[in-house]
């Protein structure tokens, strides 16, 4: 009787491992779905950084930083801010991960190199996220010395607005509603408005804009909470080829399929690996990909 009992255990041991095992590494290249907040979990609550490479097809543009800060109660990162109020996101990172999250920081800094121009060009981008993954407002600037193109974005206003910033001239600012965005005509009669461009000028951008392929205004959705917004993404586990081995990742793919492709692939601590864009652009983290 007691052998009995040692072979049940036994094997139960063993069957519910081969099933821990299929499902884990089981399936293969076209890995097992996943809900997608487990990987936007991964994503927004790392520590990490994502140092990422820029390309263009197969040649590289560039380099950027990806990083996401948790925000706390405002006294948990009163040593992460600055004189201004605003959130110092490299101390933050030292600080750690908050426990009681809300809201989130993702900063985006790197800097473009063309071969016909000798400047690199700069870009500071950060997106403001509410506790329910709410995006809130969206700040940039790219440009060089100089010369300056900052871009705000407020949620809760439904504006959009440019400014271009050059030295020894007055800031020239630009404001949309999203209604206006969504007219590309509408826009650009504004901006030849405020800018001074001639119509003719406009009139080819316009035409340059429509004959775009994969160019889509995506409408808002009804219901604009962050389950409505990820309802049509896919999540899975998947298996990547790093060097000589097999590094076990979550992917994520966008909804618009190859017309409109946005793919991320990230590890299990949740760092990006690689981010796949329209027109042939991608970011890569060389650091992990090329061991």
């Amino acid at each position: 009787m007691k052998h009995g009992w040692l072979l049940l255990a036994g094997g139960f041991w063993l069957v519910m491992n081969l099933l821990l095992w299929r499902s884990e590494y089981g399936a293969g290249v076209s890995g097992n779905p996943l809900p997608v907040e487990k990987v936007l979990s991964r994503i927004l609550e790392t520590p990490d950084p994502s140092e990422l490479d820029i390309y263009l097809g197969n040649e590289k543009k560039g380099s950027c930083r990806w990083m996401v800060v948790q925000v706390g109660e405002e006294g948990m990162v009163a040593a992460e801010k600055d004189r201004e109020g605003d959130v110092d996101l490299e101390a933050a990172e030292m600080a750690g991960l908050i426990q009681d999250i809300h809201a989130y920081a993702i900063s985006l800094d790197g800097q473009l190199q063309w071969e016909d121009q000798p400047r690199r060009i700069r870009f500071m981008i950060q997106l403001d996220l509410s506790s329910d993954r709410q995006w809130v407002s969206l700040d940039g600037k790219v440009g060089m010395a100089g010369t300056w193109v900052h871009i705000h974005a407020r949620r809760g206003e439904e504006t959009f607005a440019i400014e271009l910033d050059e030295e020894d001239a007055q800031t020239a600012r630009i404001e949309w509603s999203f209604d206006e965005l969504r007219d590309p005509e509408t826009a650009l009669a504004k901006l030849t408005s405020l800018s001074g461009l001639p119509s003719v000028a406009v009139s080819m951008i316009l035409g340059s804009v429509k004959s775009l392929p994969n160019m889509k205004v995506v409408d808002r959705p009804s219901d604009p909470s962050p389950e409505a917004g990820f309802a049509a993404w896919k999540a899975a586990s998947d298996w990547l080829n790093v060097a000589h081995s097999r590094m076990r990742v979550y992917r994520m793919d966008g909804p618009y399929g190859e017309d409109l492709p946005f793919k991320v692939t990230i590890n299990r601590a949740g760092e990006i690996l690689l981010v796949e864009l329209p027109r042939g652009l991608r970011l890569r983290n060389q650091g992990v990909l090329e061991l």
